[in-house]
């Protein structure tokens, strides 16, 4: 788990304590994309009151205002968000000039 992750795990700890969500996994799985060796490993799966959400932590780019993320990587978590579409596909970052988490939720065809 990188740092980034970590600040995101106690953030997540939090939640669970206030009882915001139920429960919260680290690299819970491996989803296949294709055949041989293709797949996609989230972060985190939150599981909230009725549903369960897949959360992907990113970085931030101060310079241009959104979360650091390779081509390749999106190209799997929006593979992984049309294959899987029963769970939510959530992209988490902390915005250091506001200071604080934000997010954005995937839909195929997005």
């Amino acid at each position: 788990m990188n740092k980034t992750e970590q600040k995101y795990a106690a953030h997540l700890y939090d939640l669970y304590e206030s009882r915001g969500i139920v429960r919260y996994d680290f690299e819970p799985f491996g989803l296949r994309l294709a055949e041989e060796k293709c797949y996609y490993h989230p972060d985190f799966l939150v599981t909230y009151p009725d549903r369960f959400e897949i959360h992907e932590v990113k970085g931030f780019d101060r310079s241009r205002k959104r979360p650091r993320v390779e081509d390749d990587a999106m190209v799997k978590f929006k593979v992984a968000s049309a294959l899987f579409d029963f769970w939510v596909f959530r992209m988490v970052w902390f915005d250091t000039d506001k200071k604080e988490w934000d997010s954005k939720v995937y839909k195929p065809g997005a």
